[in-house]
């Protein structure tokens, strides 16, 4: 029997399902004041991609990266973001093939070694430019703002030097940090940091 006041994990997770069903009940039914409803073929003022029945292919061959009309505006405007996003992400991929030359990687907050199975299942696989996971990328990134680990990684993957910049940042000026180190690969923290 539990003792008065404490709460089972089960008992947690049954409360916050039921608090994020009611939230999204009152949210359904309330818009906030001054906002019109957007036109049918909007979502938050952005248009619906207008969907061609061929797709436009990408640069790299066979895969639609934007299953749009052809001349999209939204679509135009955001293929250069989507380009720098993607060949970013494609040389932090790469830097993982070489663990002697880039040791480190970091997320948000948290220092890893490159070799870390959280990184690799961040990262994912190296893709090329004909993946079936680059199909509708643009469009999705344009319309809704969609950033898939298919063609977008979130991780930095980093040298010693550029480890002990990122840990440097992240240190206050009394010596406090402000990032974490990894409890999975337990990286040696950087030197010069």
């Amino acid at each position: 029997m539990a003792k008065r006041g404490r709460v089972s994990a089960r008992q947690r997770a049954a409360r916050e399902a039921g608090r994020r069903a009611a939230a999204a009940v009152r949210l359904a039914g309330a818009r906030p004041s001054g906002l019109r409803p957007q036109p049918q073929g909007t979502v938050a003022g952005v248009p619906r991609p207008a969907r061609a029945a061929d797709g436009a292919t990408g640069p790299a061959g066979n895969v639609a990266v934007s299953v749009c009309a052809p001349g999209c505006r939204v679509c135009a405007e955001a293929r250069e973001e989507f380009t720098a996003l993607r060949a970013a992400s494609l040389l932090q991929r790469r830097r993982l093939d070489e663990p002697d030359r880039y040791p480190y990687a970091a997320g948000k907050h948290t220092l890893h070694r490159s070799a870390c199975r959280q990184i690799k299942q961040g990262i994912g696989g190296l893709e090329g430019d004909d993946s079936p996971r680059l199909h509708g990328a643009l469009t999705r990134f344009a319309h809704d703002g969609t950033l898939t680990s298919g063609w977008a990684t979130h991780l930095r993957v980093m040298e010693p030097a550029e480890a002990a910049g990122w840990v440097k940042e992240r240190t206050g000026p009394r010596g406090g940090t402000h990032y974490r180190l990894c409890g999975i690969c337990g990286p040696v923290r950087p030197e010069n940091a």
